[in-house]
């Protein structure tokens, strides 16, 4: 089956077909998105061109007949389709963030997290193709309760997600915080494959009836099943947590050699877990360890729990992938935070403040997408159609355009058209956003001129 081309839509047709029990609620949700989408990041008021409008934009934020699933809805019957688009099988990244709004003022439903801060936590769940091409968001799931999560809750935001893409079997990708066995029980049983990075070492077995052993020592008499070369970017401790920086210590970029090791392993349940659980899991462990790093250095090592087959090196390279491909939330939680500057919002009470990421989480994968296409090495007419290649061509001073352009190659233009400069490195969002809506406008005017020819 041939690969579509991805599309970046216009932000309205992510959300038309609303049903949020009146008519005049679903148009105002229209007329709303389609002045933010020029610049996802203005304030509010900035939306609406009258006194009137601007009421009646946060008259629907604030109304409680709307909620955040009945405005997601089209954009997460979008995501299907593009999912169903592609080839192979969909990966569901699912991970927590924390939103966290300043001000003194107490703000109703909020959790209050130190002094002039407040917020919540949530559940967010992306879909991607393999290649790491953002689909869309499929649920935001609040959490309740502060602290660490339990399996149950990880099993649920899991279980609202996935069901939307049931027919298409999808991987679930999830960092360390779903090193949980009540979890991996629920997937397996489920019949959910999964890709989940192990937070801590624990005794396991190499096959039923072995001796227990550490997860480390089984990982290190593994098979060799492939190595890999790559960059390792620079990675500093400012503005660090002390528990990030125990987990991503600071670093200096470099060349790795790194080391992929493949083997079955059976994980007994936790002694302080009891029945219904079974007493143990069959699962694979994926290894990827920089075995000779330079002197200081801590060395790159991930321990990976899996159901995906590891018959072959393509087959453990794969699994290997699809855990790489879970940084592309991490940098949705960035398009949505400041791409959209949603923890700036000055709403007063969670539920608007939910509405409001109800609109913005379409608008950040629209950011996402448009930043994505110049990582890969695709032509420039995945997300530009003939029309706006050649006005980009034409607008264009600082980046000469062939015939076939690539992605990154249009990117660059897009970005410096929204005022950037080269010398501060890769395009951040707001430029990217200014330089492609210069080029839908004058796309726009170039339709109509030559209509009229």
């Amino acid at each position: 089956m041939a690969r579509k081309r991805p599309q970046v839509p216009s932000a309205v047709a992510e959300f038309e077909g609303a049903e949020l029990g009146d008519a005049r609620l679903a148009a105002r949700l229209l007329k709303f998105v389609k002045a933010m989408q020029d610049d996802p990041a203005a304030g509010f008021p900035k939306a609406a061109r009258t006194v009137a409008e601007r009421e009646a934009n946060y008259r629907l934020l604030n109304n409680q007949r709307v909620d955040i699933d009945a405005i997601l809805a089209p954009h997460v019957r979008q995501t299907v389709a593009r999912a169903k688009a592609q080839p192979g099988r969909p990966l569901l990244l699912v991970d927590t963030t924390e939103f966290v709004f300043a001000g003194e003022a107490d703000r109703d439903g909020l959790d209050r997290l130190g002094v002039n801060r407040q917020g919540f936590d949530a559940f967010v769940a992306l879909a991607t193709t393999e290649d790491r091409q953002p689909l869309g968001v499929l649920s935001i799931r609040t959490i309740e309760s502060k602290g660490r999560v339990g399996a149950e809750e990880w099993a649920g935001a899991v279980d609202c997600a996935s069901e939307h893409l049931a027919a298409l079997d999808p991987i679930c990708v999830i960092d360390r915080e779903g090193d949980a066995y009540a979890l991996f029980s629920f997937l397996i049983a489920t019949r959910r494959d999964f890709v989940i990075r192990v937070a801590h070492d624990r005794w396991v077995k190499e096959h039923d009836g072995a001796a227990k052993e550490l997860l480390r020592e089984i990982a290190s008499r593994a098979p060799t099943v492939l190595t890999r070369e790559v960059k390792l970017s620079r990675r500093s401790k400012i503005g660090k947590a002390p528990d990030a920086r125990r987990r991503h210590p600071p670093r200096e970029g470099r060349d790795a050699t790194l080391t992929i090791r493949a083997t079955a392993i059976t994980l007994p349940r936790p002694p302080k877990l009891r029945a219904p659980l079974p007493a143990s899991l069959a699962v694979h462990l994926v290894q990827v360890v920089e075995e000779n790093p330079p002197d200081g250095e801590a060395p790159v090592e991930w321990l990976l729990f899996t159901t995906l087959p590891i018959s072959d090196a393509a087959s453990v390279g794969r699994i290997v992938d699809a855990y790489r491909a879970r940084w592309t939330i991490e940098e949705y939680f960035k398009a949505l935070k400041s791409g959209c500057a949603y923890e700036q919002r000055q709403l007063e009470s969670r539920h608007a403040l939910l509405n409001a990421l109800g609109i913005l989480a379409p608008l950040a994968w629209r950011l996402l997408a448009m930043r994505t296409v110049g990582d890969a090495d695709r032509p420039a007419s995945s997300f530009l159609d003939k029309d706006e290649l050649h006005v980009l061509r034409k607008l264009s001073h600082d980046v000469k355009l062939g015939p076939s352009p690539k992605a990154a190659e249009a990117l660059l233009a897009i970005a410096l058209l929204g005022g950037h400069f080269k010398q501060n490195g890769r395009p951040g969002w707001k430029v990217i956003w200014a330089g492609f809506q210069k080029v839908l406008d004058m796309t726009k005017g170039y339709r109509l001129a030559r209509g009229e020819m």
